[in-house]
């Protein structure tokens, strides 16, 4: 499946979550990011997430626990992922390219190309 079509779902999907789900997953995903530009391997991103503890963050900003943060994302994250195998299963990729290039062959077959030269006395 090409990722630019399972990024755009994935992004609508987010889009339609409850209000207080996205906010949180959106928070903590912004969290994320600004973390993982900040690092420059996987496991020097693994590790500052631990110590630097945004989750801890993320449950102080909305009043909540690590636990209760902890298990809303993890809540998010399935929704995300049932929502999005049941899209993908209706999704079909359909590849128009033949009946396209034989729509341009018959325009181009219909065009007809003019050359107008005038004379330089009106």
């Amino acid at each position: 499946m090409n990722e630019n079509v399972v990024n755009f779902f994935t992004r609508k999907i987010i889009a339609n979550l409850p209000t207080n789900k996205k906010i949180v997953y959106q928070y903590i995903l912004r969290i994320e990011d600004q973390l993982a530009e900040e690092c420059d391997t996987k496991e020097q991103f693994l590790s500052q997430l631990l110590e630097k503890s945004y989750y801890q963050q993320a449950a102080n900003h909305f009043q909540m626990s690590i636990d209760e943060i902890f298990s809303m994302l993890k809540e998010i994250e399935q929704e995300i992922s049932i929502r999005l195998d049941y899209v993908l299963v209706l999704y079909k990729w359909m590849d128009y390219t033949n009946q396209v290039e034989d729509y341009m062959e018959q325009l181009m077959d219909n065009k007809r190309y003019f050359l107008v030269v005038t004379s330089s006395e009106y």
